[in-house]
């Protein structure tokens, strides 16, 4: 399977977030100024669900941050909607690897908390508490809505953290290897609810992870990072599978197993 099969083909729409030349560095007190992130140009169009996977080290998270606007670019620029990033906004979610709940409140009242923070709307402690349910319903936790987080599994956590940020109703929604502390039985589980969810509500995704079969079911396109210094994006990958998407029926693709090979060789070198 050669690369050039594999490339997106990008839509002359809008996209919700473009990222133009951006590059990013970090000083090293025995190496000086080290560019971790080469210069990078992404388009992603609304609705699209993208995982950027790579090499270690190779600025994936870095470049989920300077998105979230929790980093700022060294050069070029990134924009959502056409307006630049330049802070934190709530028009961008972020579910993190660690589920950051507080904890001394329960589920609901987590997610209460966020929904009281958002300024855009006013609500009454009915609606918000009436809100907060349907999105943890959403999330298969309804009836956990009055568990602190010390009661609750990992794997319920994160879900707590999922529906926390859906619950902001954002433009994009940012996952940094929201499953990777999870077991394997419960983070397969989450990989199926947000399956579900992403078919479901219709938003836009960018996901760091390092699993290969996570972004192939996930997915609509992949990026594949190259090793650094100055990683690079070195495929952009449509995956051609529609949705809804079976399990069990895509690891029985054809095109899976080859797309998979292709994805691993490009990750290890092989």
């Amino acid at each position: 399977m050669s690369a050039e099969t594999l490339t997106a083909e990008r839509t002359s729409t809008e996209p919700v977030v473009k990222l133009q030349g951006i590059t990013k560095g970090f000083p090293d007190r025995k190496k000086g100024f080290q560019r971790i992130v080469g210069t990078t140009d992404v388009d992603i169009d609304e609705g699209e669900f993208i995982t950027i996977i790579g090499p270690s080290g190779c600025g994936k998270s870095t470049i989920l941050k300077m998105i979230a606007g929790l980093e700022s670019v060294d050069e070029g620029s990134i924009s959502l909607a056409g307006e630049p990033i330049t802070e934190p906004s709530r028009e961008l979610g972020i579910v993190f690897q660690q589920h950051v709940l507080l904890p001394w409140m329960s589920a609901r009242q987590n997610v209460i908390f966020a929904l009281e923070t958002d300024p855009r709307q006013k609500r009454s402690k009915q609606e918000l508490e009436s809100l907060a349910d349907e999105y943890l319903e959403l999330v298969n936790l309804s009836h956990a809505a009055d568990r602190r987080p010390t009661q609750l599994s990992g794997g319920m956590q994160q879900r707590v953290g999922i529906a926390r940020a859906f619950a902001l109703e954002p433009k994009v929604m940012l996952l940094d290897e929201p499953l990777g502390a999870l077991d394997a039985l419960t983070r397969h589980e989450l990989q199926l609810q947000l399956l579900e969810l992403c078919e479901q509500h219709k938003r836009t995704f960018i996901m760091v992870t390092h699993d290969v079969d996570e972004a192939l079911l996930l997915s609509d396109r992949i990026l594949v990072m190259g090793a650094g210094p100055e990683a690079r994006i070195v495929h952009d990958i449509t995956v051609p599978f529609s949705r809804p998407r079976d399990v069990e029926n895509l690891e029985q693709d054809p095109k899976h197993h080859e797309l998979r090979s292709f994805l691993l060789s490009s990750l290890t070198g092989h």
